[in-house]
C-alpha cells in the first residue's frame, strides 16, 4: 500500500469520525433544546439571530462546510506535504468550527434557546420566579376570600331565619301564649301523694256566660295574688263558711300536678300561670283546695279538665298535688272534686274531711264544694271588663 493511499484512508476515517462527532453534538444539542423548549413552550426552530446581531445563516455555513470537504477530497494523493497541510488546515478549521457554532452550522438550537431565555428574562426581570409565586399567592387569597364570603353569607341567612322564627313565636296569635307558658314538665317532689278523688264532676264551658273570654288576649297581664285573692270574700253556702288560709300564684302550672299526661296537656294548652288557695271552715272539719289555671283558649281548658278526670281511660293517672301540709285530708282517704271551664280559664275544686273520712249521709261536703268554687271570681271580672270594652 502506498503512502498516498494510506493517507487517503486515514483522512477518510478521520473525516467519518468528525462527521459522527458533529452529528452526536448536534443530536445532543437538539435533544437538550427540545427538553428545555418543552418546559418553556418555545419553538426550537425559531431563529433569534437577527434580534441579537447574528447574520451568518445556517445555509451559508453548510455550503461553506461542504466546500471545505470537497477541497480536502480533491487534494493530490501523491503530495504528502500538501496532504499534511490539508490535514492541519482541516484540524484548524474543525477546531474553529467547534468553537464557533455560527460558522459550522449557523445559529443552532442551543443558541436559539439561549437567546429566547435571555429575551424572557429581559421581559420578566431579574427574578422571574418571584412573579409566578406572587401571582399564585394572590390567586390563593382570592379563593380564600371567596370561600369566607360564602360562609359569612350562609351564616347571615341562618341568623335572619332564626330571628324571624323567634319573632313569629313571640308576636303570632299563639306565639305570645307559648312564650309565656312552660315548655317542660316540672317533676313532682319525691314521696308526693297520688290521691285521686272518689267522685269527679266535669263542668263544660258555658258559652253564654264565658264566650267573651274564650281566648286569652295578646299581651294579657299574668295573674297575681291581688287579682285572684285581693277582693275575695269568705264565701258561705248553706251555713258553711270557708276562710282562705293560704294562697299563692305561680307561673309553673305543671308544678301543681303530678302525672305525665296531665302535665303535657297543660303545656299543650299554653298554660301561663296558676293560682292555688287552701280554705277551711271555722271548725276545721273540712278542707278545700281551689286551683285556677290560665290557658290559651277554652278548647285547651277542656282538654286539661279531661286529663284531670280519673275515670277517663284515654289519659294516664294524674291529679293535683295536695297543698294542705300535714293535714290528712287530700293526702289520704275520701275526697271529691269538680272542674269548671270558664272561657280560657279552668277552675278545679277539691274537698275532703280533714281526717280523710267519708262524708256520711249529710250534705256538708257538697256545700263546701260549692262554696269553694264560689271563691273563683277572676273569670267573672274579666268577662265584665271585656264586655264593657266591646260596648
Amino acid at each position: 500500500m502506498s503512502r498516498a493511499e494510506s493517507g487517503h484512508r486515514r483522512r477518510s476515517r478521520r473525516g467519518g469520525r468528525r462527521r459522527e462527532e458533529d452529528t452526536n453534538v448536534e443530536e445532543h444539542a437538539e435533544d437538550r433544546g427540545q427538553d428545555v423548549v418543552r418546559e418553556d413552550d418555545y419553538d426550537p426552530d425559531e431563529d433569534f439571530s437577527a434580534e441579537y446581531g447574528h447574520t451568518h445563516t445556517r445555509a451559508e455555513a453548510e455550503a461553506e462546510h461542504d466546500e471545505h470537504d470537497e477541497h480536502d477530497d480533491t487534494a493530490p494523493a501523491g503530495d504528502d506535504t500538501g496532504g499534511r497541510r490539508s490535514r492541519g488546515s482541516r484540524r484548524k478549521r474543525d477546531g474553529d468550527d467547534r468553537g464557533d457554532p455560527n460558522r459550522r452550522g449557523g445559529v443552532d438550537r442551543v443558541s436559539a434557546f439561549s437567546a429566547a431565555a435571555i429575551k424572557r428574562v429581559s421581559v420578566l426581570g431579574e427574578r422571574p420566579n418571584q412573579i409566578v409565586y406572587t401571582l399564585a399567592e394572590q390567586s390563593k387569597r382570592k379563593r380564600g376570600t371567596a370561600v369566607l364570603g360564602g360562609l359569612m353569607g350562609a351564616f347571615g341567612v341562618a341568623l335572619v331565619a332564626l330571628l324571624g322564627l323567634l319573632l313569629y313565636q313571640l308576636f303570632s296569635p299563639g306565639g305570645g301564649a307559648l312564650a309565656q307558658g312552660e315548655n317542660s314538665i316540672v317533676a313532682p317532689p319525691e314521696g308526693h301523694g297520688t290521691l285521686t278523688p272518689e267522685q269527679f264532676l266535669l263542668g263544660a264551658n258555658l258559652k253564654d256566660t264565658f264566650g267573651p273570654i274564650d281566648e286569652r288576649p295578646e299581651g294579657a297581664e299574668p295573674m297575681t295574688e291581688d287579682l285572684v285573692f285581693g277582693d275575695a270574700e269568705d264565701p258561705e253556702v248553706n251555713g258553711m263558711e270557708l276562710t282562705l288560709s293560704e294562697g299563692r300564684v305561680t307561673d309553673s302550672c305543671t308544678s301543681l300536678v303530678w302525672g305525665e299526661d296531665l302535665g303535657q296537656s297543660l303545656i299543650d294548652a299554653n298554660c301561663s300561670g296558676a293560682a292555688t288557695g287552701v280554705y277551711t271552715d271555722p271548725d276545721e272539719e273540712y278542707v278545700a283546695q281551689v286551683v285556677l289555671f290560665d290557658l290559651a283558649d277554652a278548647e285547651g281548658a277542656t282538654r286539661v279538665a279531661r286529663a284531670l278526670d280519673p275515670n277517663d281511660t284515654q289519659t294516664g293517672a294524674g291529679f293535683l298535688l295536695a297543698d294542705t301540709g300535714e293535714v290528712p285530708g287530700l293526702n289520704e282517704g275520701y275526697s271529691q272534686a269538680s272542674t269548671q271551664v270558664m272561657g280560657h280559664y279552668l277552675a278545679v275544686s277539691w274537698v275532703a274531711r280533714t281526717d280523710g273520712s267519708p262524708p256520711g249521709d249529710d250534705t256538708d261536703m257538697a256545700s263546701v264544694s260549692v262554696a269553694a268554687m264560689g271563691t273563683v271570681l277572676l273569670p267573672y271580672e274579666e268577662v265584665v271588663a271585656r264586655t264593657q270594652a266591646e260596648e
